[in-house]
């Protein structure tokens, strides 16, 4: 640290703070800038491309206060903090050095402005309390933006790493001497906390049970929000506690896979199920769908409660349209709330709350026409929004604000003539006092005989009288010069500077006022933040049926209903994303009567991607409470989805394609179920073709035979259609090909049995080889299909057991392939080693 014996006030005092701060770039108001210092100012000055000058030597940069917000957005998306230490009195009244605090420090997961928020997206403050390097880990998010304050238990680091994807905090924080892997937490911003922080605090509204690490993680988000925030913020709910098994569990890969809220490519998310199932038409509402997507539920009342409503919706045309039309003008109440209880609240926030509240009253008309909503949902949100205190506030609020409101309210011109006596009292002498202002023009006009005499205002020099150059002779000696300007003199009297002392007297008394009214009243507004918020869930739930069912309507979905024998049945069923993008072929799919493992062949480009990502989309779309793009379908409750569709590389890691997807898979057979439904895709192509064979035949055996999730297999080795001929509940489906000539037509429909090839080269000439090229692989093709087809080199009694597919561990030839990469082998070497391991086999 700097040593500040021979510092100025100003800075010994910003030192005291940076002092508190160390690890936040310290924003210090200084007039109509937030000054930064020495390291910060360095920092800033690189990362916001602003200049660096210096004072005596020292380095800082400053950035205007009024675009304060943009630049700490900034730094908050480049990984830095900001606390934010501001003058807590006017420069005009300090007596010495201006009173300044740390008034809140801004980190990824405490942000409250709006400017600094996706409003899409929950911002969630993570803290996780793990004891334990296995588990059970306890796990506590508060979202500070709207209050939510929820915590769990999750059993195993597995549990716990999904449940962090499921929440992406924009922060976490961990004891300094947690016991979690750094695998665990990979990619999540992290803030070390002290252990201390780690406790239970029995005075707060803590609802003990068994999850003490849970409720010791949120005792930790808590204390961390009171040092950061620096108040108390009552919009803060109750913590409530969760059961991740009442949620469909989805891994990273499966999430990343399915591209449900974020696509593998940059800039297309259009094609994310968010993106086709959002017609919400409030922040509130996408959010909530956000949530849903992430979280589809297990227990099938609620499941069935929730399509119920999106049924009634479906149904009642102009039930939705009238509803979706007041809906869409109501603002985001949850964060306008949160504002509320931070004590950040702006006139223009008051305003929208309002007009938002007014809005519900007629929302609950529509709903309840006739009496009571026949639906239990609707019928229990309509309940949730029937608060009488909506019209006493609306009242209040409508009886004491004016019809405009200024961006600040120490700006004054916020309350409404006959409220406040003092308040009418106040202004009332401020226009009397202006009406003598003018009438003062008229009185020096006379008595100086100039006529050009003006009596003026600006902000620097205050009220000021003005008189042109050709009659300044005429001007009396009681006018004391103020100003020069090329054609005119602006001087002031001991009259004009009465008036205006009256005027800047009874103009602070009035701001002041007007202030402490609206605050009065914003505090009786925070006593009702818990009905409020229940509001705006009902609201925000509403919002999300209702979007559910306008998707629905519009793309022809259907109520799916479930099954309890793991039957899983699809009719002519789509993508939701890719029948938006391109004309589709729907396809059935047909698991029940003991089929559990589906093996899918045919080329690349002919569609086993999407029927395996339609389907594992269609089951998520059921349990979330959504209709499904089918014309039927029946299906299970599952309890998770492992999607290993495509390439995740992780070179950056040192991890290749090949190694990322074995541990995927290694994941899927130690955590599936029966109850699972599970797409694999193309899997051991990142290695040899012998090795590849083998995995995905061993891989398929085993969830076939022991695991019987049920699962959608999709690859090119045609010997794992002969696993069918021993495994009973293996079934053959492939994607039908057309073939003219040398072309051939994907028809992208699905049908039993299996695929008569790969196709490979038919794919290499649409892809544009030249036709040199692709004439030669043809004649290599079929020369090694005719001289050794990798299906001769097993029997099908070698599919009981996956291991000897290929034959006696001990015969020659199987001991010269184990030595063999044919990755490295030109066509011409693998057709001579070919032909020597005929002659050895004839």
């Amino acid at each position: 640290m700097t040593d500040t014996s021979k510092q100025t006030p100003m800075m010994k005092q910003y030192w005291r703070f940076k002092a508190e701060m160390p690890d936040a770039i310290l924003f210090y108001h200084l007039g109509d800038f937030y000054e930064t210092f020495y390291d910060d100012a360095e920092t800033v000055a690189r990362e916001l491309d602003i200049v660096l000058t210096a004072r005596n030597g020292h380095p800082m940069a400053g950035v205007p206060v009024r675009r304060g917000d943009v630049y700490m957005q900034q730094l908050l998306q480049r990984g830095y903090k900001v606390a934010v230490c501001q003058q807590v009195e006017d420069a005009k009244d300090a007596k010495g050095l201006v009173k300044r605090d740390v008034v809140r420090v801004i980190t990824p997961g405490t942000v409250l402005d709006e400017s600094l928020l996706d409003a899409g997206s929950n911002n969630y403050l993570c803290a996780v309390d793990a004891p334990c390097r296995e588990g059970p880990f306890g796990l506590a998010s508060l979202d500070l933006s709207t209050g939510e304050f929820i915590h769990t238990m999750a059993q195993s680091v597995d549990e716990l790493r999904d449940e962090l994807v499921r929440r992406s905090p924009s922060e976490l924080l961990l004891s300094q001497d947690q016991q979690l892997g750094p695998d665990t937490v990979v990619g999540f911003y992290q803030t070390p906390v002290a252990a201390s922080s780690f406790v239970i605090d029995r005075s707060r509204a803590f609802a003990l049970g068994e999850n003490e690490a849970g409720l010791r993680a949120a005792g930790a988000l808590q204390t961390y929000v009171e040092k950061t925030q620096k108040t108390v913020l009552s919009h803060i709910r109750t913590l409530t506690f969760y059961s991740l098994s009442d949620h469909m569990d989805l891994d990273p890969f499966t999430v990343s896979s399915l591209e449900l809220v974020k696509p593998l490519r940059e800039g297309q998310e259009r094609g994310t199920l968010l993106h086709v199932l959002n017609a919400t038409t409030t922040s509130m509402g996408r959010r909530r769908l956000r949530r849903m997507i992430l979280a589809p539920l297990t227990n099938q009342s609620e499941i069935e409660r929730r399509l119920d409503a999106v049924e009634e919706l479906v149904d009642n045309v102009q039930l939705r349209q009238l509803l979706r039309d007041r809906v869409r003008n109501i603002h985001d109440i949850e964060r306008l709330l949160g504002r509320l209880g931070a004590r950040r609240m702006r006139p223009m926030d008051l305003l929208a709350l309002l007009s938002s509240l007014k809005l519900v009253p007629a929302m609950v008309d529509i709903m309840g026409e006739g009496g009571r909503p026949a639906n239990e949902r609707l019928a229990a949100i309509c309940e949730r929004m029937s608060a009488p205190v909506i019209e006493t506030l609306v009242g209040e609020f409508e009886g004491m604000l004016m019809d405009q409101l200024p961006g600040d309210a120490r700006d004054g011109g916020l309350i409404r003539a006959n409220y406040s006596r003092e308040l009418d009292a106040l202004r009332e002498d401020i226009r009397s006092i202006r009406s003598h202002l003018t009438a003062l023009e008229t009185t020096e006009r006379k008595a100086t005989g100039i006529s050009t005499l003006k009596v003026g205002y600006n902000r620097v020099f205050g009220y000021y009288i003005e008189v042109t150059q050709s009659q300044a002779d005429k001007v009396p000696e009681r006018y004391v010069r103020r100003q020069t300007l090329a054609n005119s003199e602006r001087y002031i009297t001991d009259e004009l500077q009465g008036y205006e002392e009256r005027i800047a007297h009874s103009d602070e008394r009035a701001k002041a006022l007007e202030l402490e009214l609206f605050e009065a009243a914003l505090d009786r507004l925070m006593e009702q933040i818990p009905v409020l918020q229940s509001i705006a869930d009902a609201i925000a739930e509403l919002d999300t049926y209702l979007s559910l069912a306008e998707t629905a309507h519009g793309y022809s979905y259907v109520r799916p209903t479930f099954t309890k024998d793991h039957t899983f049945w699809v009719r002519n069923g789509r993508h939701p994303v890719v029948e938006r993008l391109e004309e589709f072929v729907p396809n059935d799919l047909d698991l029940k009567d003991g089929r559990d493992l589906i093996i899918l062949t045919g080329p690349n480009m002919a569609g086993k991607s999407v029927f395996l990502r339609q389907n594992a989309i269609i089951s998520l779309m059921a349990q979330m409470g959504s209709f499904v793009p089918a014309s039927e379908a029946r299906l299970p409750i599952v309890d998770r989805i492992f999607a290993r569709v495509g390439a995740s590389d992780m070179l950056v890691e040192g991890i290749s394609t090949f190694m990322m997807e074995m541990l995927e898979v290694s994941t899927i057979l130690r955590r599936a179920t029966v109850n699972s439904l599970i797409i694999l895709d193309e899997m051991g192509r990142g290695t040899s073709t012998f090795d590849g064979v083998s995995i995905a035949w061993a891989v398929a055996h085993e969830l076939a035979t022991r695991v019987k999730a049920k699962t959608l297999f999709a690859t090119h080795y045609q010997e794992l259609t002969r696993l069918s001929d021993d495994v009973a509940n293996v079934h053959n489906l492939h994607v039908v090909v057309k073939e003219v000539g040398k072309d051939v037509v994907f028809l992208h429909r699905v049908e039993a049995g299996n695929a008569r090839g790969s196709y490979g080269v038919h794919v290499a000439r649409l892809a544009g080889l030249p036709k040199h090229v692709t004439d030669a692989a043809d004649a290599i093709l079929e020369q090694l299909l005719r001289e050794a087809p990798l299906s001769t080199l097993g029997g099908a009694e070698a599919v009981a057991e996956p291991v000897p597919l290929f034959g006696a561990e001990d015969h020659p030839v199987i001991k010269r392939l184990r030595k063999l990469d044919p990755n490295t082998l030109t066509p011409i070497e693998s057709l001579q080693i070919l032909d020597e391991l005929k002659r050895q086999v004839d």
